[in-house]
Parts: C-alpha cells; sequence; structure tokens
C-alpha cells in the first residue's frame, strides 16, 4: 500500500496524513496511529541511542528519547501540518500562546531589537509583548497593518520582526499579505503571522512570503473544544533547528493525547470549514439587516473595508467562520441581555468549534484592556464576537433572532 501521495487535495490529503505512521503488526496494521503514551524511548544499542539525540535517524526518519522532545503522534501532526501549509517543518506545543512565545523568540526577538506588530492583535499577545517583551528591552510599535500604506509603513519603521494576524479578533479586518511579505523583506525582518482564524484552508501565508505561521490548534484545526495546542510552521530550514530547540527548552510540549484528538480533528478540517464558511455568510447577511444590529464585521459583505482584498485572497467567497456585529444599544447589559437569551449558540471564550460560540470582547479576548484602549481599537461597548459553527443554517438564524428581539 502507497503511503502518501503528494498530489491529492488539501481534503483528501488531511484525512489521510497519518498513513506513513501506522504501526504494522503481523496481526493487522490500524488505521489510525495508536497513543504513544511513553516518557522515554529506548534504542537497540548506544550507537543507535546516541544518534537519536539528534532527532534523526542514519535514515533521517524521526527518532524519539524523550517525551519533552517529541513524541511520534506529535511528530505525525507536525508533519501534516508542514504539508497543510506547504512549509518544510512545524513544531506542536502545548497552547497556541506557547507557540506565540517560540515563534518570536525564533524571529531574533531580543535586547535591542524592534517589532513591528498589528494593535488589532488578539489581547493576550499584546500582553505577551507588553509583560515580557518590552522589560527586556525590546522595542515593541503597534501600529494598524491593515491599511493600503502597510509598506510604507514597514520602510518608514526598520523592524527587525513584523508581527500579525491574518485574519483580526474580533473585528475581522483582512491584512494585504503579499505587500506586509514584499516591504519586510525590502527591510531584512522576519515575518510572524497568526493564521488561527483562518486556516491553511483558506489561505497559506507561506505561499506569500511569510516566515512563521502560527495556529492556535484548539481552535479550528481540532475544532471540537476538547483538545489544547498550538503550532509554528516556518518556511525556511534555517529557522526550524532554533525553533526545535527554543521548543525544548521551553517545555511546551504537545502531549501525545492532545497531538491524538487533534490529528482526528485535522481530518475533518476541510468539511468543517466548508460549512463554517457557508453559514457565516448567511449570518452575516441576515444581521446586516437586523433592526436590532448597528454594523456587521464581515468580509463577505461589501461594507467591509477590505472586501475586495479578501476576494482577492481567499477564493471561492469563503471567508472563515467567524464574525463580529454590534447592537443598536451600545452598552453592556444590551450585550449580556442577548447573550442571556441564547438558547442553541453557547457563551463561551474560544472559537472555531462545530457549535456555535459568542463571546463579549470587553470580557474576554480585549479584558485586560482599558475601554478607552478597546475603542481606539475600533472594539465598541456593543460589540460581540460569534463564531459561526456547523448546526443547521435555520436553527442558528432562529436562536440570533429570538435573543435579538428579547
Amino acid at each position: 500500500m502507497t503511503d502518501y501521495n503528494t498530489n491529492w487535495h488539501l481534503d483528501t490529503q488531511l484525512i489521510h496524513e497519518d498513513r506513513s505512521a501506522r504501526s504494522r503488526y503481523q496481526t493487522g496494521t490500524p488505521t489510525v496511529q495508536p497513543i504513544h503514551a511513553s516518557t522515554t524511548y529506548i534504542h537497540e544499542s548506544c550507537e543507535a541511542l546516541d544518534q537519536a539525540f539528534s532527532g534523526k535517524t542514519p535514515d533521517g526518519d524521526a527518532a524519539f528519547v524523550y517525551a519533552r522532545q517529541g513524541n511520534p503522534n506529535a511528530q505525525t501532526l507536525e508533519d501534516a501540518l508542514a504539508r497543510a501549509e506547504r512549509g518544510v517543518g512545524a513544531i506542536t506545543f502545548g497552547s497556541g500562546m506557547a507557540a506565540i512565545n517560540a515563534a518570536l523568540i525564533t524571529a531574533g526577538l531580543t535586547s535591542g531589537t524592534k517589532i513591528l506588530a498589528s494593535k488589532d492583535l488578539y489581547g493576550p499577545s499584546i500582553g505577551l509583548l507588553q509583560a515580557h517583551y518590552i522589560p527586556n528591552g525590546v522595542e515593541v510599535i503597534l501600529k494598524d497593518l491593515c491599511v493600503p500604506e502597510v509598506g510604507a509603513i514597514i520602510r518608514e519603521e526598520q523592524p527587525d520582526v513584523v508581527y500579525l494576524e491574518t485574519i483580526s479578533n474580533p473585528l475581522v479586518k483582512i491584512a494585504d499579505l503579499d505587500a506586509i511579505s514584499a516591504a519586510a523583506q525590502e527591510v531584512g525582518a522576519i515575518t510572524v503571522i497568526d493564521s488561527t482564524f483562518a486556516t491553511p484552508y483558506l489561505i497559506r501565508p507561506l505561499e506569500h512570503g511569510f516566515d512563521l505561521v502560527v495556529h492556535s490548534t484548539t481552535k479550528y484545526i481540532s475544532g471540537h473544544g476538547d483538545s489544547t495546542g498550538g503550532a509554528v510552521i516556518s518556511s525556511k530550514n534555517s529557522l526550524m533547528g532554533n525553533l526545535r530547540t527554543n521548543a525544548n527548552l521551553l517545555g511546551a510540549m504537545l502531549s501525545p493525547f492532545e497531538a491524538h484528538l487533534t490529528m482526528r480533528g485535522l481530518r475533518t478540517l476541510a468539511l468543517r470549514m466548508e460549512r463554517h464558511c457557508s453559514n457565516a455568510n448567511q449570518v452575516a447577511a441576515f444581521l446586516s439587516e437586523h433592526p436590532a444590529v448597528e454594523c456587521v464585521h464581515f468580509p463577505s459583505l461589501a461594507s467591509h473595508p477590505q472586501h475586495e482584498l479578501a476576494k482577492r485572497l481567499i477564493s471561492q467567497g469563503r471567508y472563515g467562520g467567524l464574525l463580529s456585529f454590534e447592537l443598536k444599544e451600545q452598552n453592556q447589559e444590551a450585550v449580556y441581555r442577548f447573550m442571556n437569551r441564547l438558547q442553541l449558540c453557547l457563551p463561551a471564550t474560544s472559537l472555531g468549534d462545530v457549535f456555535s460560540l459568542v463571546s463579549y470582547p470587553p470580557m474576554s479576548s480585549h479584558r485586560t484592556l482599558s475601554d478607552k484602549e478597546r475603542r481606539n481599537l475600533g472594539i465598541n461597548p456593543g460589540c460581540i464576537r460569534l463564531s459561526v459553527g456547523i448546526e443547521h443554517i435555520d436553527d442558528i438564524l432562529n436562536d440570533l433572532d429570538q435573543a435579538l428581539r428579547g
């Protein structure tokens, strides 16, 4: 049986990613890779053990010694993500934030360096820069990187690292990846992009010239709300060695159990994303016409500031499964009243799960920011984030409607 066909479409590829990792026994070969719950690994000789510490066998296959340095389940997931993103390699982590930190360290962010980061970053990502990197001598510049003049901003700032999100949280702004990577290459900056909301189903940033792409695999990649993890995929072999070393020293490894669950979710990513995107398009259109809604932030709408850019970057009329909208009553009381009336959509802080999730950014993702700081980012008191699930669209719309009319 052939292990892998590189000509398969992404949908097929994701389903069969662990073919080469299936353990073969005389009694039969399991179709799903077993969970390798082992802390240490033995080898046939001391010479083989010594070789295994390099992470590779003499034939170039993955070798394992100690769980903090990797495990077969995580390796299978890493290989799958690297292929899906068209990278040279990937490293998995115990959380998305661990992956972000490792990516920034690998990009060379240290005392005396300068990072130009999107002001629209996920709240804890900004918190990481402010709490850990600024005190250690890193110059952090936060600017809007979803503007047409983004290339000029990069050339003016001359950063060492550029860091942004493919699709921003919670206002779903889109960045011009080609303009950013071109300008960054001109000034010699390493580019790091969080593509959690897009996934490789919608866009592959490495194909647009980026160096490192980050995912919180907790979200769409895993997709079932039952595992936590993160990943960094590199476009360059020169970055992979440092990335592996940093992962080892940070100790933020992904357990074999979490890797197994994430791999299970990855198999249905394309199928789920198709439904997420279809449902989100319909929800955005519905909310944009609702009398209780002031505005909707979603790239499928002609009113979105990056609507044309999104059509160019993301094909097939699919723009992801996450949107935000603002109530005409711009206050916390109205938001809480809406959320408390929901029957199907769940009030929770995560996203990308099979079920629809609603969150209030001032309570969750941007909780650490002041009201003034949130308003400066465009996050108003009536802003609600909706991660559209894969339930039947009529049930989602009916639930939103009855909650909005309450």
